[in-house]
């Protein structure tokens, strides 16, 4: 079988509650010609199992077993054992739209100049209802600008980008785990090209059991050193909020997504977020914060613009019964 030009890498760590849902969306993908290479990074519960399953029935993907060593030696692993020469991103708890790789796979092949492709992603919350949509910009000048000003400019798991570029300024580094993307660009853009396609091509899906809620604080220590060195490397002066970066208190999950969803227009999901907001927290100053926001929004509603209802996917609990041999249907 010749190789791919296109190998998913996705590390997988006890992700048995989303997974079947993410591979799942790979299996829908318009564009069939990829591989996918599954880390599974020490899982203790089902993950190994699912992951099985999936490469049982289609050869497709691969699964790497290894104990578990953390985000970063997961991703280089799967670097190393990738046999394509671009590498598609995704997370075990996100969702492709079925569209993702034609489409960005579209702009590499017209672009030959572009090391990476990202796109805009719907942020949805741990049931799948959306929250907000992002608005990264798509030109490699804004996307760097922003990348050095420390905003989020790209999605991590929308991604596809060189194989070879990565490898050559050293792939992905330890000492900046949890924020080893941001590092990997701030490198890679210095010796090529990135875009971002303006359409959002992937469910984003928050949840409190993720690296990015658990590893907030010290991501936002490790990101302002990373960006100073990065500003030194360039010559360039760090601005003073990234010598003396912010620290405080988070807001609970269910109040921030609650807040985000209203003001998207999502209000379903704005009210869902705020129940449980209530029920955690009744009496609490942030609660009364959000129930204010949420009671203004809710008043102005038809005033303001709203972002379009999400397109619905397909059903992925019938992709997983096709699974040969294994027809089972796993609650989302």
């Amino acid at each position: 079988m010749p190789s791919p030009a296109i190998s998913f890498v996705i590390p997988v760590h006890n992700a048995g509650v989303y997974l079947r849902s993410a591979l799942a969306s790979l299996r829908w993908q318009s564009h069939e010609a990829w591989e996918a290479v599954c880390v599974n990074d020490g899982s203790t519960d089902e993950s190994l199992a699912v992951l099985q399953d999936f490469a049982a029935a289609d050869p497709r993907f691969r699964v790497v077993d290894q104990p578990n060593r953390g985000i970063v030696a997961a991703l280089n692993r799967g670097l190393t054992e990738a046999r394509g020469e671009w590498i598609a991103r995704m997370d075990a708890d996100d969702l492709a739209t079925p569209d993702r790789l034609a489409r960005q796979w579209q702009v590499v092949q017209r672009n030959p100049e572009l090391i990476a492709v990202g796109s805009n992603v719907l942020v949805v919350d741990p049931e799948g209802e959306p929250i907000r949509t992002t608005r990264y910009p798509t030109d490699h000048a804004a996307i760097e600008a922003g990348l050095l000003a420390g905003r989020e400019t790209l999605a991590h798991p929308t991604l596809l980008y060189r194989r070879r570029a990565a490898l050559s300024v050293g792939a992905y580094r330890p000492e900046f785990e949890w924020v080893e993307d941001t590092d990997l660009w701030l490198r890679m853009i210095a010796v090529g090209r990135f875009a971002n396609v303006a359409a959002p091509l992937l469910r984003y899906r928050l949840h409190e059991k993720s690296v990015c809620w658990n590893r907030r604080a010290t991501q936002r220590e490790r990101l302002a050193a990373l960006l100073r060195r990065a500003h030194a490397d360039r010559g360039l002066e760090a601005p003073a909020s990234l010598r003396a970066p912010k620290r405080g208190t988070p807001s609970p999950a269910a109040g921030k997504w609650a807040r985000q969803a209203a003001r998207a227009g999502h209000y379903p999901t704005a009210l869902k977020q705020w129940r449980r907001l209530v029920g955690a927290n009744p009496l609490s100053l942030v609660t009364a914060r959000v129930s204010a926001e949420l009671a203004y929004r809710a008043a102005t509603s038809l005033l303001s613009q709203r972002e379009p209802s999400p397109p619905t996917l397909p059903d992925w609990h019938e992709w997983d019964c096709q699974l040969a041999g294994h027809p089972r249907r796993v609650a989302a």
